[in-house]
């Protein structure tokens, strides 16, 4: 009787241990389930892993990306200094009696880790090994780690080797999803960080086009103006210049039908005479215009030549000392270009007359391989270019200046500062020479 009774005892007790296993590796599942960064994943997976072996201290281990090493990721029982973890925290996968964990993917126990000749040694500091048991982390019968546990008071069975393959195949998923869900949440963070910094740049190129627009629409009024009352100042040239010369030639030639009707001869040519001068006179008119609307000499002397001639004027009728500085040799230049320079320096010019109070301006003209560059330097009051260039900015000659760049593909550059005068700079390509 007492036999029987015996055995049933141990098949009960056997049965009770599975049911506790089991009930704790449910307990594992639900827990792990529950955890979202890996770090947490890490620690509650290997305390669990201790309580059920009755484990002294333990770690886990994953693979490096190269799959050279193994990075000791969590360490529960041994309480080592942060140098000394982050100097051998990476465990070289060679053949030795961790690392065979992962290179023969398969669990490794001994009983006493000191003499077995697995062993090559370990660092200085590191608690001594008796006991050890390690089985590997597999994601689709891959390893991408290890389970390590050590110490245990007596001898690691086989069911505890069992066991620990069952808890780290729940250990591996939910590393591994954990892994991805850092990934996502990392990926996630980057792309709306993206996101909104394209939005801003989207914000605001949306609100320099704008800007732009409403700059232009600005431009394009004063343009209109400044058309319209040029037309006005050339019609009133005209009729104030060229119309009444062209009366006062009519009426000298009636004088001088009506003096060949009556045989005055040489009042007659008197009036011819005066014909004559007034034509001569309303042909310099018309050049006068002609010349305003577009210099002749520009086409025919080049750009250089027709600065000077306008500096020159410039600075007869304002009063200002103004230095021309030519260096380099002078090219011609396409007509439309020259003609865009010279309204520019036109531009520069009124505005220094207008604004600047100034007493002096310097213009240098420097010719490079590559490169015209045109700079007016004036010693006036200077202003704030940032108030300038507003939207609500009623001054449109320096928003004129810069489209006029864009369209030669060069650019302007303004510097600028109260009371310390202001400086104009253009730069633009020239032509390869043939």
């Amino acid at each position: 009787m007492n036999a029987p009774t015996a055995a049933a005892e141990d098949v009960s007790d056997s049965n009770l241990e599975q049911s506790i296993q089991l009930r704790a590796l449910y307990n594992l599942s639900l827990e792990l389930s529950a955890l979202r960064s890996l770090e947490s994943v890490l620690k509650t997976a290997l305390k669990h892993c201790l309580d059920l072996t009755s484990s002294q201290f333990g770690f886990i281990g994953l693979t490096t990306p190269d799959g050279t090493a193994m990075d000791v990721v969590e360490v529960q029982g041994f309480h080592a200094s942060d140098e000394f973890y982050d100097q051998f925290r990476l465990i070289p996968l060679r053949p030795n009696l961790f690392a065979r964990v992962v290179l023969d993917n398969a669990a490794v126990r001994t009983d006493n880790a000191l003499r077995d000749p697995r062993r090559v040694g370990q660092p200085r500091g590191h608690p001594g090994v008796k006991t050890f048991l390690g089985v590997p982390l597999r994601i689709r019968e891959v390893p991408i780690g290890m389970i390590g546990v050590a110490n245990r008071k007596l001898s690691y069975a086989v069911e505890h080797e069992q066991l620990l393959m069952t808890y780290a195949a729940q250990v591996a998923i939910v590393i591994r999803n954990t892994q991805l869900y850092e990934e996502l949440v990392s990926a996630k963070a980057d792309l709306e960080q993206k996101v909104a910094h394209r939005t801003r740049e989207l914000q605001q190129a949306q609100e320099a086009l704008a800007q732009k627009a409403v700059q232009l629409r600005q431009l394009f009024n004063e343009t209109v103006d400044i058309q319209e009352m040029e037309r006005q100042r050339i019609a009133q040239d005209m009729h104030d210049g060229i119309n009444q010369l062209l009366i006062g030639a009519m009426l000298e030639l009636k004088s001088g039908r009506e003096r060949l009707a009556v045989g005055n001869l040489g009042q007659a040519d008197d009036a011819l005479q005066a014909v004559q001068g007034i034509l001569r006179n309303v042909e310099t008119e018309i050049k006068r215009v002609v010349y305003d609307l577009r210099p002749p000499t520009l086409d025919a002397l080049g750009l250089v030549s027709e600065l000077r001639r306008y500096i020159q004027h410039f600075k007869k009728y304002t009063g200002l000392n103004c230095i021309v500085k030519v260096e380099g040799k002078s090219v011609r230049l396409p007509g439309q270009v020259e003609v865009s320079i010279y309204r520019l320096l036109q531009e520069a010019l009124q505005n220094v007359y207008s604004h600047a109070a100034a007493k002096k301006v310097s213009i240098n003209i420097t010719f490079s391989d590559n490169e015209l560059k045109l700079t007016i330097c004036d010693d006036g009051i200077g202003f704030d270019l940032n108030a300038v260039e507003q939207i609500n900015s009623s001054n449109f000659g320096l928003i004129t200046m810069r489209e006029r760049a864009k369209n030669l593909n060069g650019r302007l550059t303004i510097q600028t500062q109260a009371g310390r005068g202001t400086c104009i700079m253009l730069f633009v390509p020239l032509p390869p020479m043939q």
